[in-house]
């Protein structure tokens, strides 16, 4: 949400008042209070529909609900705070299954971009704390544009699909985490694995993609992957995870050079 001016902001919060307790606009670049209102809400139910965002972040401490709304005024980055407190249990697993939609792909059902940027962080930190590896595997369909252009975007968002369920199928939630960076790329997180295990890993995933008969127009469809292989330890200082794509990038890069379906480590 964009606006002119602070007046264009607090208009538009008015809609919150019977909601939440304390409303707040923030510059969040000078991390200075613009605005602020302590109103309370007047409504005798909650309506967790009224918070459906794309970019609203959710944060739970205790019964107390915070959900903050990113903005810019006059070009400035900005966020407005909503904090309802004495939030009822039926709400809060109602904005739990809200957040849960917002960090999944809709094609794919994979985890999406904004929910690698809440949790690789606190992956890494947890790994380094606790002096653990953490290894990653980026992972490319082959020639996937090809596919698009042959057989059509229908049949390309079934490729995706079914590439996404084999990774489910062979990564449990306890091993860790995939998600659909972007396009035909994925992400996949693997806490406490070290290099040879996540190496088996890509490699089953490598294997079980070339074996299946992917669904076309009239016949099967055979699709190969790509994947760069990344573990890293604290000594290694990568925090970012625009430190850990460019590492992945280049092995991914050299898979495909060195002729595609392979694990670059």
């Amino acid at each position: 949400m964009n606006f002119d001016n602070l007046s264009q902001a607090v208009e538009s919060v008015q809609q919150f008042f019977k909601f939440f307790q304390i409303i707040r606009i923030w510059n969040k670049k000078a991390e200075t209070l613009l605005y602020e209102s302590r109103n309370g809400y007047n409504s005798g139910t909650f309506q967790a529909d009224s918070l459906i965002f794309p970019n609203a972040e959710f944060f739970m401490n205790g019964d107390a609900l915070k959900v903050n709304l990113a903005i810019t005024i006059a070009g400035q980055p900005c966020v407005i705070e909503l904090v309802q407190q004495n939030i009822k249990e039926r709400d809060a697993r109602f904005i739990q299954s809200m957040h849960e939609l917002i960090i999944t792909d809709p094609l794919t059902s994979l985890y999406n971009r904004r929910f690698i940027g809440e949790q690789l962080p606190r992956d890494l930190r947890c790994a380094f704390q606790n002096d653990e590896p953490v290894s990653f595997l980026y992972a490319d369909i082959d020639r996937f544009k090809q596919i698009n252009d042959r057989y059509g975007h229908v049949v390309g968002d079934c490729v995706l699909k079914d590439v996404a369920s084999i990774f489910q199928q062979q990564i449990r939630r306890n091993d860790g985490w995939t998600a659909r960076y972007g396009g035909d790329e994925f992400l996949l997180c693997l806490p406490k694995s070290n290099q040879q295990t996540a190496i088996q890993m890509a490699n089953r995933i490598r294997k079980a993609i070339t074996q299946k008969d992917f669904p076309g127009e009239n016949n099967a469809i055979r699709v190969s992957c790509s994947l760069g292989v990344q573990t890293l330890y604290q000594a290694d200082g990568v925090k970012t995870l625009a430190q850990i794509i460019e590492l992945l990038d280049e092995k991914l890069y050299k898979a495909k050079t060195a002729g595609r379906n392979r694990v670059v480590i």
